[in-house]
């Protein structure tokens, strides 16, 4: 088994984290969008 130092592995996890809270924003700004967009079709169906 390779030794990794704590610093390095408290780093790669931060990086995870990061990675997983970015990912799930980015779906959350993803699904406001959509949900933005349905009502501004129902509200002015001609316009969009």
């Amino acid at each position: 088994m390779i030794l990794i130092s704590n610093r390095a592995l408290e780093w790669v996890y931060t990086q995870v984290l990061f990675c997983i809270v970015a990912i799930s924003w980015g779906f959350v700004l993803y699904a406001a969008r959509l949900s933005a967009v349905w009502q501004l079709q129902k509200k002015y169906p001609n316009k969009l």
